[in-house]
């Protein structure tokens, strides 16, 4: 199963459309997917001097209050980022339970573009996609459109696809329980 918590004001809409599309990509590993009770952001997540919130302090919170089997995708309104980086798009246990995507940046309305919900939509699907595959134990990938390679930018989001290449695909299935 894959729990989806909104941490945050995240449209229900996003998620009814979110759901099928993680099912297509997991459908042999996960039973389904059902949204769970929303989160309250940590306040100590939140750094003023960058007013952007830790990703692993969330993420940690996110773990701590996690029940039940199966994996966890938590989506977040905010800015996240982690030492060392400006920002992220999301992080996960590796392997593990619990992923988290932040929208932000995700939206073309961030970078001063008109408000698209497909295309929201899209890079939501693509990003959530690649934090559950670190759960399952999948690294990033080298391979070009893998959903598993590393997006620094919002193009290189939009560069990859939102399906695993072959490898990474016989990775997910030598890790099926």
């Amino acid at each position: 199963m894959i729990n989806i918590i909104k941490i945050g004001e995240i449209p229900n809409k996003l998620l009814r459309d979110l759901m099928p599309r993680l099912l297509k990509r997991y459908e042999k590993f996960v039973e389904g997917c059902q949204v769970g009770t929303p989160l309250e952001l940590p306040v100590a997540a939140y750094d003023p001097h960058r007013m952007q919130y830790r990703a692993d302090i969330v993420l940690e919170r996110v773990l701590h209050t996690a029940r039940g089997e199966g994996k966890v995708l938590a989506l977040t309104d905010v800015d996240l980022y982690v030492p060392r980086l400006n920002f992220v798009f999301g992080q996960a246990q590796c392997p593990g339970t619990v992923a988290l995507v932040s929208l932000r940046r995700l939206d073309p309305a961030f970078y001063g573009e008109p408000s698209d919900y497909e295309l929201l939509l899209k890079r939501a699907t693509k990003e959530a996609v690649h934090e559950l595959g670190h759960t399952f134990g999948l690294n990033h990938c080298s391979a070009l459109g893998c959903v598993m390679t590393f997006s620094n930018s919002i193009f290189e989001v939009d560069e990859k696809k939102a399906k695993f290449c072959e490898r990474c695909l016989n990775k997910l299935h030598a890790r099926r329980p």
